[in-house]
């Protein structure tokens, strides 16, 4: 399996986690306050970046894999710890 095989099969991975966890926290978006919303706001943003990025990796070179991979790393710690911290919220 290449490099870009394994980043595809690894941010395939990520987006469904987090699209997972993303769905549960939307149906109980209803009961959250405003501040909470407005971060879930934020977060859907960011989650449309890592959505878009993650499938770009399909079409990125052996090279330039590496620094894909960890941009999408970067944006579902940063994702996960804002899911994170609307859950405590609630």
């Amino acid at each position: 399996m290449s490099i870009t095989d394994k980043m595809i099969d690894k941010s395939e991975k990520l987006f469904k986690e987090l699209d997972t966890e993303r769905g549960n926290l939307e149906v109980q978006l209803h009961l959250l306050g405003m501040d909470a919303k407005q971060e879930w706001q934020e977060l859907e943003k960011r989650f449309e970046e890592f959505k878009t990025k993650a499938s770009a990796v399909a079409e990125v070179t052996e090279e330039s894999a590496g620094d894909v991979g960890e941009a999408l790393k970067l944006v579902a710690e940063e994702l996960r710890a804002g899911y994170k911290k609307i859950r405590k919220s609630m």
